[in-house]
């Protein structure tokens, strides 16, 4: 009953009054010194009654302050209250229990992500825009071998170039690099994305070691390679032998030669002549393959460069019945390229689409320009004869074509500026439907 807090203000508020009662007794009565000590006492029970009332902002006032420095492991009782601040105090200890339940779950959730982050064989590197470290992982760690660091500065002790690939990439970038560990080279796929937590500006780089799958692929691509020159070399080498050995085995046996004779010498020479020379010209393709300049970048008009592709081959184009179009947005798409390299890649690509319409109907070749985010594109759609699944696996190769008289470099070489550039060629095709080549800058 004493635990009430009603009784207990009652009770309070009675001796209160006695007091003040006593004390104008007392005063009226002569008694000042009786009086005064009863004042003083009425100080004291007025002063308690103040702290008891500040007790239920006392313990608010302690709530709040735990929330604001995280500690919600105290809970507060309303035994000495009274059944009248039950609910609030039970609210106090719910929020707690609340805050604890999400701290725990908190918690849970960020051992989580460390351990998916420890586990994935990707270095991850995270940091402000101070260059201090926020994260890094043991994947990263074995891969530049370093067990932690401060800050982006400090991976110029690791690589110089790495560090300024890291600092000046953008988020949404793709760079390789070469890294040089412990006399180890390794090829480096990196790329950067950007946070803002909280109003704070991160960095998330990833470091991927792509040198075995570099590997791998360039031995795919040598073997592709040499099976094709291979066999463009014996195409030319096996009838010269051939002939060779007959011409030698012409005079051999006829030391003076009638006109019949003579005659097939000849013939035998022209045909040699002949394969020679285009084992000439093959070998002076693969070369031109291997030797394309390095891009003059400036800033290029999307508009401009499409039109004068069509200007170009819209003549020819309307001879043999192809219809040529373009289309463009409403506001100019702009982008850093070499103009003269990328009309070779849009040449290839036209005369490849117009080369696949033999036999179709209403032959038409579709050129678009648009902006995806901050990504340029030149589409190429034409609704030719298409491109079979098995001859779209190796569409790229060097030298690999599906045309009788074509040298199979086009594809190839475009790619090859494309990378140059920074940015990529897909191609896209349906057997007996179409083909749509995406040029992405």
């Amino acid at each position: 009953m004493l635990y009430n807090f009603r009784i207990n203000i009652i009770v309070r508020i009675s001796i209160i009054l006695l007091m003040v009662a006593g004390a104008a007794v007392s005063f009226t009565q002569g008694y000042a010194l009786t009086a005064v000590f009863i004042g003083f006492l009425l100080a004291i029970a007025v002063s308690n009654l103040i702290y008891y009332v500040n007790q239920t902002n006392r313990d608010l006032a302690n709530f709040i302050e735990s929330v604001q420095y995280n500690d919600f492991t105290t809970t507060t009782s309303a035994r000495h209250k009274g059944e009248s601040f039950d609910e609030l105090y039970q609210s106090f200890n719910m929020v707690n229990r609340k805050f604890q339940d999400i701290r725990a779950e908190k918690e849970a959730n960020h051992q989580f992500l460390q351990s998916i982050v420890e586990h994935i064989n990707i270095g991850l590197l995270c940091f402000n825009d101070d260059g201090e470290v926020i994260l890094m992982n043991k994947a990263l760690q074995a891969l530049i071998h370093k067990s932690y660091l401060i800050n982006l500065g400090a991976l110029k002790q690791v690589d110089e170039g790495l560090w300024s690939t890291v600092k000046n990439l953008a988020p949404g970038e793709r760079e390789l690099i070469k890294l040089s560990v412990d006399n180890k080279i390794k090829q480096l796929a990196i790329q950067c994305i950007e946070l803002v937590l909280q109003g704070e500006h991160f960095r998330l780089v990833s470091f991927q070691n792509i040198q075995s799958e570099l590997e791998e692929q360039e031995l795919v691509a040598w073997q592709k390679l040499i099976r094709i020159l291979t066999h463009e070399i014996m195409n030319s080498v096996a009838p010269i032998a051939s002939l060779s050995s007959t011409i030698s085995d012409v005079i051999s046996h006829n030391p003076s030669l009638d006109e019949g004779g003579m005659k097939h010498i000849k013939n035998s020479v022209d045909v040699i002549k002949k394969r020679s020379e285009g084992l000439l010209g093959f070998t002076e393709t693969y070369r031109t393959l291997t030797r394309v300049p390095p891009p003059n970048f400036e800033l290029v008009e999307a508009r401009h460069l499409v039109e004068e592709i069509c200007t170009l081959f819209r003549p020819e184009l309307e001879r043999k019945g192809i219809a040529l179009n373009a289309s463009f947005p409403v506001q100019p798409v702009t982008f850093q390229a070499d103009p003269a390299l990328l009309e070779q890649v849009l040449i290839n690509l036209v005369k490849n689409a117009a080369d696949a319409m033999s036999g179709r109907e209403n032959p038409r070749i579709q050129v678009n320009v648009q902006k995806v985010g901050q990504k340029s594109q030149i589409i190429v759609v034409d609704n030719g004869q298409g491109i079979s699944g098995e001859a779209l696996e190796q569409i790229f190769v060097p030298f690999f074509t599906t045309k009788k008289e074509g040298s199979g470099i086009g594809l190839s070489l475009s790619r090859q500026i494309m990378r140059m550039h920074k940015g990529n060629i897909e191609l896209h095709s349906v057997e007996g439907e179409g083909t749509v080549v995406t040029l992405t800058l």
